[in-house]
């Protein structure tokens, strides 16, 4: 069991009234070797062909845990970067090593992940390489010919020193896309630029890496990181994948930032209107650090106002604004069919809208669960909520205009995941130091935990479902919770 990449799990046995009893499992402890940012994975069918967990943490190891909480195998993957091997002053995790959440290609018993590594006998001041791993599922080897991917080596123009990989890996159609963005601290200059990339890796033919760049839009253009913790969006045909890209420094022509953009298998990218997207105040939003960027956006199917079906794509701004777009043809500049307020404006680049958003439908009508960052206390929110928030707006008529329908007030750093019976109920579930659970139609909260969990979630982190239970991940040292009936 997976979610899909706009963050739902689909679970029969997560009805409210199941999950309104759920419980921390005192007896779940396991051992977790470092700090955790990505999202644990639950796949049903893991070695010996037991259900298990699947952990990658910045030490660079990938730990596999069985539903009992016993360690199953655990593994390095080469010494990871510290703070000291960055660009001055940017960085905020140290040591850094797996930020991404990693892949599981259930088929194949394969793990791609992503994993920023020191060479080794490295001095402090070395600069460290961003390494793309396949390891077995059943025991962590890694054997399959042409892997790991040394991602400098295979791409021209690409400089782990300035890249940070923090956006969740996807796999369609036999290629793993990676993306990539810049350090926190957004250090970019002549002489170590980063720009916002995706490398696509053919799982076969590991040889054959294909790469797109915001380099390649603009003249001269830098940044335009591509940083969103839930990564890429793809329809389910995967002819298109969808990422939101970061600021640009200062840019006085549009230059691939502030942008969502499409593009093919590959990944390939044609600079025309219908393949980008980005606001009438792109410019003022990058000055102030209220880029499209920090949040992914979700792939969304409507019904049509006289039948068929709107293709549609959201997007969160860290503008406070809603996005809605026609995915087929994103338009250019300014074409959204729709952008609402449902978070405060003018943060001044205290982020109002990021993380990773969840789009679901229930029998009600099609829902949008979104990170609040911060700003004023309630804006957006009729039910109340307010800084470090979740809220949630219903898209209605076609072409679709959000509104917002409710909002949390005991919420923290992580984003929102939805689980459904697959009738057209949901449940929003949020956790930071406790897990929070949420009528997707009302609002109303089914679950209000009382059992601390220790370190709280890292910024945007998300919980899971695994077969009915729910799983968070918290920072160093690091542990993975489990709450059952």
């Amino acid at each position: 069991m997976s979610p899909t990449r706009d963050g739902v799990f689909t679970d029969p046995s997560m009805t409210k009234s199941f999950a309104a009893t759920l419980k921390l499992d005192a007896t779940f402890a396991p051992t977790v070797t470092g700090n955790v940012y990505a999202q644990p994975l639950y796949v049903t069918d893991g070695p010996g062909g037991k259900e298990a967990f699947i952990v990658a943490t910045e030490s660079n190891h990938v730990i596999a845990i069985d539903g009992s909480g016993t360690v199953i195998w655990d593994q390095a993957y080469g010494t990871p970067a510290a703070l000291t091997n960055l660009p001055t002053p940017c960085g905020n995790i140290d040591p850094l090593g797996i930020t991404g959440t990693p892949v599981i290609d259930g088929t194949s018993r394969t793990i791609y992940f992503d994993a920023m590594t020191l060479p080794p006998g490295a001095a402090a001041t070395d600069h460290p390489k961003h390494m793309i791993h396949a390891v077995s599922l059943d025991d962590g080897t890694e054997s399959m010919m042409g892997w790991p991917v040394d991602v400098d080596a295979a791409v021209s123009g690409f400089d782990s020193f300035s890249q940070n990989q923090r956006g969740a890996l996807a796999l369609v159609h036999g290629v793993v896309y990676v993306p990539y963005g810049g350090h926190n601290g957004d250090c970019s200059s002549a002489t170590n630029p980063y720009y916002g990339w995706v490398i696509g890796v053919p799982a076969a033919k590991p040889g054959s890496v294909t790469a797109f760049s915001t380099g390649t839009i603009g003249k001269g253009s830098t940044q335009g990181g591509i940083w969103a913790v839930g990564g890429i969006a793809s329809t389910t045909d995967g002819s298109s994948l969808f990422v939101t890209t970061g600021n640009t420094g200062g840019a006085t022509t549009w230059a691939g930032g502030e942008a969502l953009l499409r593009l093919t298998a590959g990944p390939k990218f044609v600079d025309q209107s219908a393949d980008e997207f980005y606001p009438t105040e792109w410019m003022m939003d990058d000055q102030a650090d209220q880029d499209l960027g920090g949040a992914n956006p979700v792939v969304v199917d409507m019904p049509g106002a006289s039948g068929g079906t709107q293709h549609l794509v959201v997007v969160p701004g860290k503008d406070g604004y809603l996005y809605v777009l026609n995915r087929d043809n994103l338009g250019g500049m300014g074409a959204q069919l729709s952008r609402t307020a449902v978070g405060p404006q003018n943060t001044g680049g205290k982020g109002a809208l990021n993380g990773a958003p969840a789009a679901y439908t229930t029998n009600l009508g099609t829902y949008v669960a979104y990170r609040i960052n911060s700003g004023p206390s309630g804006t957006g929110c009729p039910s109340g909520g307010g800084e470090k928030s979740i809220g949630v707006a219903k898209l209605s008529g076609s072409p679709p205009t959000p509104q917002v329908v409710w909002c949390t007030t005991e919420t923290g750093l992580g984003s929102p995941i939805v689980t459904t019976t697959g009738s057209g109920d949901g449940i929003v579930w949020d956790a930071n130091t406790q897990l929070y659970g949420y009528d997707g139609d009302t609002g109303m909260t089914i679950y209000a935990g009382t059992d601390v969990m220790a370190g709280g979630m890292h910024h945007f982190n998300s919980p899971i479902d695994a077969g009915g239970r729910i799983v968070v991940a918290t920072s160093a040292p690091g542990h993975l919770y489990v709450f059952k009936p």
